[in-house]
């Protein structure tokens, strides 16, 4: 256990009807028997969900009682907005984001939160493992940069963080506007701005999420709405200040050529170039 006193913190999902319900069960349950367990886990029902899903919620209010808070949207609002609605419902100013489908790793707050403590962090992430059936099939980490001037350098091009593997200060969040609605971009679109306002943050070399992956991830980025997306959000981080017309520009391009390629080309490119194995990460 850590030798600091650590803060007690909450937990925000959204879950809609498309996730899978024995995900969704394992996603919840990898957060409430963290090593430092949260003290609320705020669940956003992003319009109305199947009975499955349904079932699962019911099955968790139960067995946490009055830690899980449910809140239920009437139409489906999408990630942003819903997360937003969540946000505000937090009982904690220490907050960790969670997905619907990925598992948490049992220390993964107790980490996440020394360093924040520690060092007086706004935000904080860490490196996630991707998975296609079970957690170590694919040997795949997704490293992020781990200091700050890293970080601002990485997020000229790149989402320097792992969104599902984050905790953030709520106030802080709050004081940049919050999650806003931007098709995908959503977590990305939140790092900018608190970039912008110069909040504190890091990231920690622990894989602490396995994160399920598939191959709806690839195809999603041969999307034509996804590069539409990407487009408007580098302008929008040239509009910050976060990068100048050259770099907009590259990005743009670097982008449209993923959307022209292949799917099956795409995940290629992805997992030989842009993760670490297992063995390099831990140095086997």
């Amino acid at each position: 256990m850590s030798e600091f006193s650590l803060p007690e913190y909450s937990v925000l999902m959204s879950v809609y009807k498309n996730d899978k319900a024995e995900y969704f069960d394992l996603a919840i349950r990898s957060m409430a028997e963290q090593t430092v367990k949260p003290h609320d886990i705020v669940v956003v029902c992003d319009g109305p969900l199947t009975s499955e899903l349904d079932a699962c919620l019911e099955k968790w209010q139960v067995k946490l009682a009055g830690e899980m808070n449910t809140v239920r949207l009437s139409n489906n609002c999408g990630l942003g907005y819903a997360l937003n609605a969540g946000l505000s419902k937090c009982g904690c100013n220490v907050v960790a984001r969670m997905d619907s489908d990925d598992i948490s790793r049992p220390d993964r707050c107790e980490i996440l939160l020394t360093k924040m403590t520690y060092e007086k962090l706004d935000l904080v992430g860490g490196a996630i493992e991707e998975f296609e059936s079970e957690p170590g099939d694919m040997g795949a980490v997704r490293m992020p940069p781990l200091e700050k001037k890293d970080i601002n350098a990485w997020m000229k091009k790149r989402n320097p963080f792992n969104h599902v593997s984050v905790v953030f200060d709520k106030q802080a969040v709050e004081r940049v506007g919050g999650y806003e609605p931007f098709p995908w971009m959503e977590d990305y679109w939140l790092w900018a701005r608190m970039a912008a306002q110069d909040c504190d943050y890091a990231n920690v070399p622990d894989v602490v999420v396995d994160v399920r992956t598939g191959e709806g991830m690839y195809a999603r980025r041969s999307n034509g709405a996804y590069l539409r997306s990407q487009t408007r959000f580098f302008s929008e981080l040239r509009r910050l200040g976060l990068i100048n017309r050259a770099e907009q520009v590259r990005s743009i391009i670097e982008r449209t050529i993923v959307t022209l390629l292949p799917t099956g080309l795409v995940k290629f490119v992805y997992n030989r170039f842009l993760r670490t194995k297992v063995n390099d990460h831990y140095g086997r």
